[in-house]
């Protein structure tokens, strides 16, 4: 038997997985869960829940068995645990940290959970290298299973709570570890003392059968969107990080221009070539992205941006920003790469899509030819690879 066929159950331990009550939050790790079990892996989810969300707002029950219509079954466990917070502000207290006594709380709930599951699994996957990725390993070590945490922050923010030197401890017994960036690896290496040769960088994807063109007519009358106008999409938070005011301030005052936001939060994009701004649901997702004519996300970091992955998929040039944490996902050919803090480069590579159809063409045929390489199906595929190669 090979290694990869001795993969046959993993457990995904995580803080970050859609459920009932907050549908729209972190999809993309549940398309991932789905694409592993699609490679007929038994998936169990382990999303340890805080005690004071479980009887609030949450109130989820402990089992549910998520079937999706492609015959891909994942089980998710909600154990509940005591959380005393986990903040960067507390790494200064040393041992006196009480983002510790969450984690040590959180590992325990979710090695509780695995204990108790009916099969014992092949290896542990944490998502983020905190809490998930940290407690994957700590369990893992404890129950003799192979464990494998990923890294798909934009930078270092959820090790800030903990420290370099804890982390470093932490994350060093793991079989191997996923980065879903080149820059990610690299200060994985330099900061954390991992083996390079023990990381393995798989960028985001997405599910091709799912994104993909859709009819421009069909999709703008979906949204009750004009006809006439060149549309400008965004998808994204509507933070300082992801640029959506930076969008709205490159859209004002062109001419035959609007912007469509898809997204939430505190710093929405208002103006009046601001057209829609407002969540949409993922399931949607295809259809508002084919109703634009390009992409555009100034993004000051990212890990690895699942929206520009969809975005290609769907045959939009993109405008996104210059930058490492996006050279393992854009190229010159299907994307025009921009300072993300300079407003009037960002509404020039507008202008020059809006008026030159024939480089449209170009870049929307380039993005289609490039979005194969991002293939969710496929990443999960050379995911289970590597973690059969780290198994001995």
């Amino acid at each position: 038997m090979s290694n990869l066929a001795a993969i046959r159950s993993v457990a995904f331990v995580t803080r970050c997985y859609p459920s009932a009550v907050t549908p729209g939050e972190f999809v993309f790790v549940q398309q991932f869960v789905r694409a592993m079990a699609r490679q007929g892996v038994a998936c169990t989810v382990v999303q340890p829940v805080p005690v004071h969300q479980a009887v609030g707002r949450l109130r989820l029950p402990y089992k549910t068995v998520e079937e999706s219509a492609d015959a891909a079954t994942v089980v998710i466990l909600r154990p509940t645990y005591v959380s005393f917070s986990a903040r960067r502000i507390f790494a200064r207290l040393g041992p006196l940290n009480p983002g510790l006594w969450t984690f040590r709380n959180f590992s325990a709930a979710a090695r509780r959970a695995i204990e108790a599951a009916a099969c014992r699994p092949d290896a542990i996957y944490g998502h983020f290298l905190y809490l998930g990725g940290a407690a994957a390993v700590r369990v893992g070590t404890a129950l003799s299973i192979p464990s494998f945490p990923c890294a798909g922050e934009s930078d270092f923010w959820t090790v800030d709570a903990f420290g370099i030197r804890r982390a470093t401890a932490d994350l060093a017994a793991a079989a191997g570890v996923l980065s879903n960036s080149t820059p990610l690896k690299k200060m994985m290496v330099a900061q954390l003392g991992l083996p390079a040769d023990h990381i393995g960088v798989f960028p985001n994807g997405t599910d091709l059968r799912r994104f993909c063109p859709c009819d421009r007519r069909a999709a703008r009358a979906r949204f009750g969107l004009p006809e006439n106008l060149f549309l400008v999409a965004f998808v994204g938070s509507f933070c300082e990080r992801k640029g959506a005011p930076r969008v709205a301030a490159a859209l004002d005052g062109l001419q035959g221009v609007a912007g469509i936001f898809a997204g939430a939060g505190e710093e929405a994009p208002a103006g009046a070539n601001v057209l829609f701004s407002r969540p949409v649901a993922h399931d949607d997702m295809p259809w508002f992205l084919s109703a634009a004519d390009a992409f555009v996300l100034p993004t000051l970091a990212e890990g690895s941006c699942n929206a520009l992955v969809e975005a290609m998929a769907c045959g939009l040039p993109v405008i996104s920003s210059r930058g490492e944490f996006n050279d393992d996902l854009l190229d010159d050919r299907s994307a025009l790469r921009v300072d993300p803090l300079d407003i009037a480069e960002i509404r020039s590579a507008i202008i020059r899509l809006r008026d030159d159809p024939l480089l449209r063409q170009r870049m929307a045929a380039a993005a289609l030819v490039r979005a194969p390489q991002f293939d969710i199906n496929e990443r999960a595929r050379r995911v289970l690879e590597f973690m059969a190669s780290r198994l001995g």
